[in-house]
């Protein structure tokens, strides 16, 4: 397990950019707000059997989770 920072929680540009490339890697919320923007608190993801989780709060956004995933997630960031 890995974890990540992504953005600051005000770099909405990237917030979006970061749930497109959730959506575009398969990845899907455990809850029920699929399309709504990240929210603070933490969110849990899967992808297959994998878990990628989201933490954002008045300060950052970071991801943590298996290092293959969240490779992808960051290479696909940095990419996009």
């Amino acid at each position: 397990m890995v974890r990540a920072d992504v953005c600051s929680s005000d770099d909405h540009e990237t917030i979006a950019r970061l749930q497109a490339v959730l959506r575009e890697q398969g990845v899907v919320a455990d809850d029920t707000w699929h399309d709504s923007p990240l929210g603070v608190g933490l969110q849990r993801f899967r992808c297959g059997k994998d878990e990628l989780t989201v933490f954002v709060d008045a300060w950052m956004v970071d991801i943590a989770g298996p290092k293959e995933l969240v490779d992808r997630v960051l290479a696909a960031l940095s990419a996009g």
